[in-house]
């Protein structure tokens, strides 16, 4: 009785084993020269256009999918390497980008410092194109036991294809049917009052300082034409803080008045809410000159001061928009390398509208007035200042 019960006992110790190791399949066996630390095949995702983000691998649901991804940490995997393989040919997207073909049925190592080096971020997304699922692809991070023969991305490798692939996004159209509306009301505006706008939008207008000039007696800011210029200004205005707040720069936390995961239309409508609110703060500003020039006895010059911040204006955010316009359709990447200093064009902007307004303003034969200095700090270089420390 014993003898049966000891065989039974080690059959079925001998069947458990050898079904657990049948249910644990194939090890993956990377190179000699590789110590495997961490497998990636529980960590892949595939793209969900529902939520527009990157989602959890489903063995039942994605099986169709020839695009997998995964993001890796390239601060946290230093000295590391990741090993590749695929048993159907494959292509390596990093960040979008394609980058070169996966050798069928062999390693493509990847060194992590070198990808660090060249992508400069934290963590990258590492997307890998092929057959349909995740059963033929093995991704590793390892450890190299020598150095000496270690093969990894080098900036410069002459083997890299580095195609962008296009990306559609929703704020180029915007961009297109912004500058149809800025152009629409600039032709509208030249058709009513050509005069007006070709004097409005030269700049050496804008640097005249004659107290005859016609501009300021006929055109008044609350005149046609000078509305709908402020309008113009307004919009162009808009355009480029949607430009930055699109580009993660937020700028008076615009994004909080932007449409969550909004389309081209929807960004249309939040370029029209904050155009009007530039707008408003146009005039509200006109309201606050005209108040302090009563008290400082300058009432003359308030309308003068108006049209040339306008002119001003207008003259510097249609070269910002001429430039936000071109890099919409060319990936401005560059933009987190700026993004500390994206202040300082306005800073400089205003700093030289303000020495500007004092010279052009000031009555011929007068080096010194007070107060037209001590009004023009208050219009403009305390809002600037207030502006720059809640700008970000």
């Amino acid at each position: 009785m014993k003898s049966i019960l000891s065989f039974l006992f080690w059959a079925f110790t001998i069947l458990l084993l050898t079904g657990s190791n049948s249910l644990a399949g194939p090890r993956i066996t990377p190179p000699d020269r590789f110590i495997p630390i961490y497998n990636y095949q529980n960590d892949w995702l595939v793209y969900n256009g529902q939520y527009k983000n990157y989602v959890p691998y489903s063995q039942e649901i994605n099986d169709d999918s020839r695009y997998v991804s995964t993001y890796i940490d390239l601060v946290k995997n230093r000295n590391y390497f990741l090993l590749l393989k695929t048993e159907s040919k494959s292509y390596l997207f990093l960040e979008g980008a394609l980058q070169k073909e996966v050798p069928q049925q062999e390693w493509l190592v990847l060194s992590i410092d070198s990808l660090y080096r060249i992508y400069k971020r934290d963590e990258l997304l590492f997307t890998v194109y092929g057959s349909a699922g995740i059963g033929d692809k093995d991704l590793l991070l390892c450890n190299q036991r020598q150095t000496n023969d270690a093969i990894g991305l080098q900036a410069g490798t002459s083997s890299f294809i580095n195609i962008k692939p296009i990306n559609f996004s929703p704020f180029g159209s915007f961009a297109v049917m912004a500058m149809l509306v800025v152009l629409m009301l600039s032709a509208w505006l030249h058709n009513t009052n050509p005069l007006a706008f070709t004097r409005l939008i030269n700049p050496v207008d804008f640097l005249r300082n004659d107290p005859r000039d016609p501009l300021t007696k006929f055109y008044k800011p609350y005149s046609n034409s000078i509305i709908l210029f402020v309008l113009v200004v307004a919009m162009l205005s808009s355009f480029v803080v949607i430009f930055l707040a699109v580009n993660k720069i937020n700028i008076f936390s615009v994004s909080t008045i932007l449409s969550e995961k909004g389309n081209a239309f929807q960004l249309v409508g939040d370029f029209f809410l904050i155009s009007g609110i530039f707008f408003l703060l146009y005039y509200g500003k006109y309201i606050l000159m005209v108040m302090i020039g009563n008290m400082l006895n300058l009432d003359k010059v308030v309308d003068i001061v108006f049209i040339k911040i306008v002119q001003s204006s207008y003259l510097f955010y249609v070269a910002v928009f001429l430039l936000v316009f071109m890099l919409t359709f060319n990936g401005p990447l560059w933009l987190d390398s700026v993004r500390p200093y994206i202040l300082i064009p306005f800073l400089i902007f205003y700093t030289i509208r303000f020495i500007t307004l004092y010279i052009v303003t000031t009555p011929p034969g007068t080096f010194i007035n007070l107060y037209l200095f001590s009004y023009l700090c208050v219009i403009e270089i305390i809002p600037l200042i207030v502006g720059i420390k809640f700008a970000l």
